[in-house]
């Protein structure tokens, strides 16, 4: 409980952060701000059983163009085993943040609308907590530090379903490097392995190419 207070407040700090510059930029403009909802963050880190609620601003960087942050907060989700995820975990917190610059290839008279272009980087980091038997039925937790940093050349297109309110695709490819570590476990082994890298979740480094998706619902302020 003490770690998910302390990630959900960092949230709060660093999106409220971005959320006061976006304002202040906007007044001088007039363009406004899409407050966004990420529908894909309801899969978590996309490789454990967990959850995600990601939050984000867009806002004008000039014309035809802007710039978005995203927030996620990762969390625990006993039933949330999709076919892909084949990490199992006792538990799972962790952040996830994101920043994209994009560029708007056809103006129109409505702002954030149309295709657009743009680079997207984004750090996730998570503490998984582990259970293993060793040594003829001894039971252990351990916990296992994951870190991925992506980026990805982001295409989307943007537009108003009705009202204020919006409706944002976009698909990315890039790379990811995904590190991870574990601490006090005892077993031998090279444990869990994630899909669709074969990479051993507990332990390592390495490069990989990278595919991602977006499907954000956004309300313009």
């Amino acid at each position: 409980m003490k770690i998910s207070k302390s990630y959900l407040l960092i949230l709060a700090c660093i999106f409220y952060s971005f959320l006061s510059q976006a304002q202040t930029s906007d007044e001088k403009n007039g363009k406004g701000i899409i407050i966004k909802y990420d529908l894909i963050s309801l899969l978590g880190d996309q490789v454990t059983n967990s959850m995600g609620i990601q939050l984000g601003v867009e806002f004008s960087a000039g014309k035809n163009k802007s710039l978005e942050v995203d927030l996620m907060y990762i969390f625990p989700c006993a039933s949330c085993g999709q076919p892909y995820t084949t990490i199992h975990a006792e538990k799972v917190n962790g952040i996830q943040v994101s920043g994209e610059y994009r560029f708007y290839l056809f103006s129109g008279e409505t702002p954030f609308c149309g295709f657009h272009l743009g680079p997207q980087v984004l750090w996730q980091h998570t503490l998984a907590i582990m259970h293993e038997t060793y040594n003829n039925g001894v039971d252990n937790d351990y916990k296992v530090f994951r870190d991925l940093f992506t980026t990805h050349a982001m295409a989307g297109y943007q537009f108003r379903i009705v009202g204020p309110l919006h409706f944002d695709p976009a698909l990315g490819l890039g790379l990811r490097y995904i590190s991870s570590r574990n601490e006090g476990k005892k077993g031998e082994g090279s444990g869990q392995h994630e899909f669709p890298y074969d990479k051993d979740y507990e332990s390592g480094a390495k490069w990989f190419p990278s595919i991602t998706i977006n499907l954000k619902i956004g309300l313009k302020l």
